[in-house]
């Protein structure tokens, strides 16, 4: 799949896109082939959550760059491909986890995990059982979006949170949510 599809695919679900659907994005670089590849194959490399001001859509993830709002239109340009996971909760639900979600970020700057990423990527490629520590100003972008996804029952979380939460586990481990193609 190419970006074209990718732009094509936006443009037809961008209208249904809500406040506080996740979204699961498959890239095409090195870095994201090695994640695709280190937890056996999966599709899907990186994951962030949707937020709406006045009609424009933003992603909110942890990425190189630590955790912002970007427009999610320029965005889905780097990505071969996506699908929007969304709550059962209701608006006010949602919001209230974003607001959670986003106080965090407010509170301390969030930088990218690269530390604890690796130590994942290697236990799940290697079969490694390195120790991940969680580092309250650091996160990986499927554990920065956890704990709302948790919160919402979009998943249940792992049995074993020493091997860090991946962006396909929140398709694996999808519970109360619908899925948007």
């Amino acid at each position: 799949m190419d970006s074209d599809y990718t732009k094509e695919k936006y443009a037809r679900l961008r209208p249904d896109i809500q406040q506080g659907d996740l979204i699961l994005l498959r890239g095409h670089k090195l870095l994201s082939k090695i994640i695709q590849e280190s937890d056996s194959g999966a599709y899907y490399n990186h994951v962030g959550v949707v937020g709406k001001i006045c009609g424009a859509v933003f992603i909110i993830d942890s990425n190189a760059n630590g955790v912002h709002p970007e427009r999610l239109s320029s965005r889905i340009e780097g990505y071969s491909d996506f699908t929007i996971i969304r709550s059962y909760k209701n608006y006010r639900a949602i919001n209230k986890s974003l607001t959670k979600l986003l106080k965090r970020q407010d509170e301390t700057e969030i930088k990218y995990d690269f530390i604890n990423g690796a130590k994942a990527l290697f236990n799940r490629w290697f079969g490694l059982n390195l120790k991940t520590k969680k580092v309250y100003n650091r996160d990986i972008c499927s554990m920065f979006v956890l704990p709302y996804a948790i919160d919402l029952e979009i998943v249940f979380p792992l049995e074993d949170m020493n091997d860090l939460f991946f962006p396909q586990d929140y398709y694996r481990q999808i519970n109360k949510a619908n899925i948007v193609n």
